[in-house]
């Protein structure tokens, strides 16, 4: 929206400029003495340059104005599909995580082998619902251009809390515990949680393994697991809705873990690996 009444403004600046130059010159030209021919064609071209200059700036007007308000437009809708993913997220999380007690109660209490291998189809099928559920969220997050809650972590603190979410996570620290990131915490654990979930779900890995180390003045989390790996172009598994193969997701998981971890001045590769599937988080060191 901006960038189109910048572009009206400016292309419209341009074309009064040039419309007044024009009618001044052909003014002066005319003023001079010469012959009675010579001054009737110059009052013509004058005449010309008025009225194509006219419709010139008037269709340039026309332009500038209808490109501001398909702009404006674009942006209402943008804003209204975000509002609703927010609002039906924020609303499904409640009931979500309720589903998820409630199945977990059961679980435990069910002595029948075939009622509780249901019970575990559907906890894994309710946690993808919560995974894309999130997803959701962050996407509309990402689209209204919110920020993030950064705060200074020691890599300590990100072990201990991350181990209570996913206990099947083996972490492995190379450096001193004391070392500091600064990270959404929150948006973090979404990104580890969705990288975890594609190696299980897509990859059909049984192990997942996070080494965090230390690179010049940068903290990397490489995030490794045993699965079938992945024989595409890596250049594209960021790219949103490209599906691989059959049996890969919508691509939207990596387009947000590579949207979080750039708005927290990070990056994110994909190495090559012999067996498996490789995905390591770059971030900054906290002095």
């Amino acid at each position: 929206m901006f960038f189109s009444l910048a572009w009206l403004f400016l292309t419209l600046s341009l074309g009064v400029w040039w419309w007044i130059l024009g009618f001044r010159q052909a003014k002066t030209i005319s003023e001079i003495s010469i012959s009675e021919a010579r001054q009737v064609e110059l009052n013509r071209v004058n005449r010309m340059l008025q009225l194509e200059g006219s419709f010139f700036l008037s269709m340039l007007t026309l332009g500038g104005v209808t490109l501001a308000v398909l702009s404006y437009r674009d942006h209402k809708r943008s804003k209204l599909i975000s509002d609703f993913f927010s609002t039906v997220t924020h609303e499904m999380k409640t009931p979500i995580a309720s589903l998820q007690l409630q199945i977990e109660v059961l679980l435990e209490d069910s002595k029948h082998p075939e009622l509780k291998k249901k019970l575990e189809k559907i906890w894994k099928e309710n946690q993808r619902i919560e995974s894309q559920m999130g997803n959701a969220f962050y996407l509309a997050s990402l689209m209204q251009g919110e920020s993030l809650y950064m705060e200074s972590l020691t890599i300590s603190d990100l072990c201990e809390s991350y181990s209570h979410h996913e206990p099947d996570l083996h972490w492995n620290v190379l450096v001193p515990k004391e070392t500091k990131v600064y990270i959404d915490k929150k948006a973090f654990f979404a990104m580890l949680k969705n990288l975890s979930e594609n190696a299980k779900r897509h990859g059909k890995a049984k192990t997942t393994k996070l080494t965090v180390a230390k690179e010049n003045n940068q903290v990397t989390f490489l995030l490794e697991d045993d699965g079938t790996g992945f024989l595409g172009n890596k250049k594209n598994l960021t790219l949103p809705f490209l599906r691989h193969s059959k049996t890969s997701g919508s691509g939207i998981g990596l387009y947000i873990v590579k949207k979080l971890i750039e708005k927290m001045k990070g990056s994110i590769e994909f190495p090559n690996s012999l067996s498996g599937f490789q995905v390591k988080l770059i971030l900054k060191e906290v002095p």
